[in-house]
């Protein structure tokens, strides 16, 4: 009779779990229990459990019969963990953007919560990360960095809103701004900055150029004993040497952006050949404007002044530039050139002041 009933429990519960065969690979040994062979081949029946002082359990997840403790939870149960325990002071986790934190259950849970990573927490693809920086091109469009000079001129932007004294020039000794006056040929002009600076000829401009946001200052041209046109004016050499030269026809040409009462000079410095074509150096005019203004030359926009002596014509001066200056100059032989003052915000190849 009892033979029975155990038959018929058995039933009962392979009908109730879908009895799974004991040679199942896929069957989990559920802790502290025995497992369908019982550990010594007796089947596992309510009598065999009975006997043993057990009940006869069958596991959820892989159907199979086992004899368990009375007091033991079903297997797959998680024990001890709460679902507010992650967001509960002193647990030692600390929840983190795009990752849902997991707790660590307990020896008897089969199954564990998987940490999900949402896309966003998951680094991209190198390839699909647009570069903060542009690759290297053709000279005529990228400049190198100041420490790599290779004895040509790559003008970049300088913009007067950063505050910097010095325009990339392709040398990382070159570009500082400067000021020069007639005094040398014992003129009198007068050069006078907008802002206060310390006194020296190139960080002493970081000053009047971070409270002017460029460059900016008013003069007065006197000749005094200067046999020629008084003048004054600004500029920047391509390297710490005003005598050194080099090739700028990857540059293309210059953009610049200003306002000034008076027209400017911008004329082309040769260095030693300065002299040796009498001072006729190459030059465009960049009329006078209230308002802000930006114009582009090319280098074969630049050309030595009427005056200059066909021995004096200079054959692709750009080959050999210098420097870049902004000269303000009154009528030859005037004692009296006028004043005027000026603002210069933007320094660059062409197109890049726009």
């Amino acid at each position: 009779m009892k033979k029975l009933i155990g038959l018929l429990a058995t039933g009962s519960l392979c009908m109730f779990a879908a009895c799974s065969s004991g040679d199942d690979d896929n069957s989990i040994t559920p802790p502290n229990s025995w497992n369908n062979n019982n550990g010594n081949g007796t089947q596992v029946t309510a009598e065999t459990c009975q006997a043993a002082g057990k009940v006869l359990s069958v596991d959820p997840v892989t159907s199979t019969l086992y004899c368990a403790d009375p007091a033991q939870p079903s297997p797959g149960t998680q024990t001890g963990v709460s679902s507010s325990s992650v967001d509960q002071p002193g647990t030692g986790i600390t929840p983190q953007p795009g990752i849902t934190p997991t707790t660590q259950a307990s020896s008897s849970s089969i199954a564990t919560t998987p940490t999900v990573v949402s896309s966003s927490s998951v680094p991209s693809s190198p390839s699909s990360t647009t570069p903060t920086t542009t690759p290297k091109s053709s000279p005529s469009t990228q400049t190198p960095p100041a420490d790599e000079s290779d004895g040509k001129w790559h003008l970049a932007l300088w913009d007067g809103t950063a505050g910097d004294p010095q325009v990339p020039t392709g040398n990382k000794t070159g570009g500082y701004w400067y000021s020069y006056t007639d005094s040398g040929d014992k003129g009198q002009s007068v050069l006078v900055w907008d802002a206060e600076d310390d006194g020296t000829s190139a960080d002493g401009l970081v000053p009047v150029i971070k409270e002017c946001q460029g460059l900016c200052g008013s003069f007065e041209l006197i000749a005094g004993g200067n046999p020629y046109k008084p003048y004054v004016g600004v500029g920047f050499n391509y390297s710490k040497s005003a005598n050194e030269v080099a090739d700028a026809t990857s540059s293309r040409g210059v953009c610049v952006t200003y306002t000034s009462t008076n027209s400017i000079i911008l004329e082309m410095g040769l260095g030693a050949q300065d002299s040796k074509i009498g001072y006729a150096n190459p030059f465009v005019t960049l009329p006078a404007s209230a308002s802000p203004k930006t114009v582009d030359f090319g280098w074969s926009d630049f050309e030595q002044p009427d005056w200059a002596s066909a021995a004096q014509t200079v054959t692709n001066p750009q080959q050999a530039l210098a420097s870049l200056k902004f000269k303000f100059a009154g009528a030859k032989d005037s004692t009296d050139g006028g004043t005027g003052s000026f603002k210069i915000m933007k320094v660059g190849a062409p197109s890049e002041c726009n």
